[in-house]
């Protein structure tokens, strides 16, 4: 197989030892960190993972019970608040858009006038905006591959023009690829192609699979989240500049290559052999649908640090964790409450714990701060909405460190800091494996695509440093394989009833693990010169977009 990209990783900007020569844990520091306290852990767990919470859904009474608890927590510690106006909350809206199939309408048009209409909710799957109520689209179409662009390397747009026009693109990335967990994740996730889609022109997007085994989601609906004014929208799944965006199933696909004159599966065989092939179709296509609106208000819980030196103090380190869960769900084994306790209230205990560290420690450098989101498991929409309007200077957030279900099942022996590799974040991952005498190693499931399914994400595309400590793969026991066990463990309990504070829980690596992200941001707090992206990194070119 060609390859057809290769990345490197730019040195770091110092050695690791290097580095931790230039944090020093003083007698203070040390005693917070051994005191960092299991049962107050388990406590915060076992609160919010309480069935009277009911999952913790966003626009439920049993989020609201979680909110309130974060707000009493960061009282009692006398944490300052960071959200709105004073307060510890920062208030957004939950969109949740539904497109009325039965009098949408899609149709084709070839250069003869000929008409082809497509069944909406079966040939084509609208995916409603969350700005318009109504869509009226006409556009012709361009095959662009896999619709992807890597600068100075390779691209589906090559002479391509697409100002104007709908883009048709396929699930997923060319197998000739040869890129890191990260960017392959972020390269395959739609809505990253639908920005190189709008920043070149195109009025459209069409997803569709790249096998005729492959399927495409028949969602009818999409969530965003929206400022209190319903101007601006944020969310992983929200197309941006674009007027109308659809999934199309491979039926449909044939149809738009047959009447184009090209052969599908020749261009197929191309695209999967990295040569990228994108041309015009004969085909233009008309949209017309209309789109309904639900809202609901939810917040972001935000407490902060506040800073000790005289200009650092200005610049934030982020914690962050996401608040919510599913909610109640199809009952198992006679339990129909999805209460999370893994995914993520032991996220949540794990910052209140980092907050304490830090009340007890005095005031670092740098000011941080302990967001708790909402909304993850709807696409990521609490952190988009605080990483895109967030409650200080965005120009002034230095470096997000993310944590969501880590999975506190084993001792904690190595970790995977997803994203840490495309900054000197990793100087500082390094600098705290090296205190707790933890492995660094490499994300061991790159196909579970876990970079850009989770909050720091959202960091990330708006050019902020971020990372998301996981599990690694090392165990006391070398016949026992920590992978294959996690795996079983997820598809047992992941996004189910028996995600509950009984499930297995390990909390000596509950304590390892705060300490572990404590020490990452408390590096980065102490350091005075900023996080940097490495030189030519693609997530650092979007600094200040």
């Amino acid at each position: 197989m060609k390859k057809i990209y290769s990345i490197a990783f730019a040195t770091l900007l110092l050695s690791p030892a290097a580095f931790s020569q230039t944090i020093k844990l003083d007698s203070k520091t040390k005693s917070a960190l051994e005191r960092v306290d299991k049962e107050i852990i388990k406590s915060h767990i076992t609160y919010l993972a309480d069935d009277k919470l009911k999952g913790r859904q966003p626009g439920k009474e049993g989020y609201q019970m979680a909110v309130d608890y974060v707000v009493d927590q960061f009282t009692k510690m006398g944490m300052a608040p960071g959200g709105d106006n004073g307060t510890y909350l920062q208030k957004l809206i939950l969109r949740r858009a539904t497109v009325n199939n039965k009098i949408s309408k899609a149709v084709l048009k070839d250069q003869a006038g000929n008409v082809d209409s497509l069944t909406t909710g079966r040939d084509i799957f609208i995916v409603p905006g969350v700005l318009q109520t109504e869509v009226h689209l006409e556009a012709p179409m361009v095959f662009v591959g896999y619709g992807i662009e890597i600068p100075g390397n390779y691209s589906d747009y090559d002479k391509t023009d697409v100002n104007g026009k709908i883009v048709v693109f396929l699930n997923g990335t060319p197998e000739g690829l040869d890129l890191p967990s990260t960017l392959m994740a972020h390269f395959a996730n739609a809505a990253s192609k639908m920005d190189i889609a709008a920043q070149k022109g195109a009025v459209g997007a069409i997803v569709a699979p790249s096998t005729a085994k492959g399927s495409v989601s028949s969602s009818s609906t999409t969530t965003a989240a929206m400022n209190p004014e319903k101007t601006t929208a944020y969310g992983r799944s929200v197309a941006g500049n674009l007027n109308a965006v659809a999934r199309v199933p491979f039926t449909t696909l044939q149809r738009l290559f047959f009447s184009s004159g090209k052969n599908l599966q020749q261009t197929l065989a191309d695209l999967k052999a990295g040569t990228p092939s994108s041309f015009e179709l004969s085909s233009s296509l008309r949209l017309s649908y209309t789109s309904t609106f639900n809202d609901v208000e939810s917040y972001n819980v935000i407490g902060k640090i506040t800073g000790g030196d005289k200009r650092l103090k200005d610049e934030y380190v982020v914690h962050t964790a996401h608040l919510d869960h599913v909610g109640i769900g199809r009952p198992i084994k006679g339990d129909s409450i999805y209460n999370g306790a893994h995914d993520n209230a032991s996220g949540v205990a794990s910052l209140l714990e980092i907050g304490r560290i830090y009340k007890r420690i005095g005031k670092p450098l740098r000011s941080v701060l302990i967001v708790m989101v909402t909304a993850e498991e709807m696409g990521l929409l609490g952190s988009a909405y605080f990483a895109g309007n967030p409650t200080v200077p965005k120009s002034q957030i230095v470096a997000d460190v993310n944590t969501d279900m880590p999975t506190l099942i084993a001792p904690l022996l190595s970790v995977a800091p997803l994203g840490a590799e495309h900054s000197s974040l990793v100087n500082n991952v390094d600098f705290a494996c090296n205190q707790l005498g933890i492995v660094r190693q490499q994300d061991p499931m790159p196909e579970e695509v876990r970079f850009i399914r989770s909050d720091q994400y959202s960091f990330v595309q708006q050019g902020i440093p971020a990372l998301h400590i996981k599990y690694g793969t090392l165990t006391k026991d070398n016949s026992f394989d920590l992978v294959e066990f996690t795996k079983k463990w997820r598809d047992e309990n992941y996004h189910r009833p028996s995600d509950e504070i009984t499930n297995n829980f390990d909390f000596d690596a509950a304590k390892k693990y705060v300490q572990l992200n404590f020490l990452i941001s408390y590096s980065i707090a102490q350091t005075r010169e900023r996080p940097r992206w490495n030189d030519g990194d693609i997530f650092g070119q979007r600094t200040n977009k």
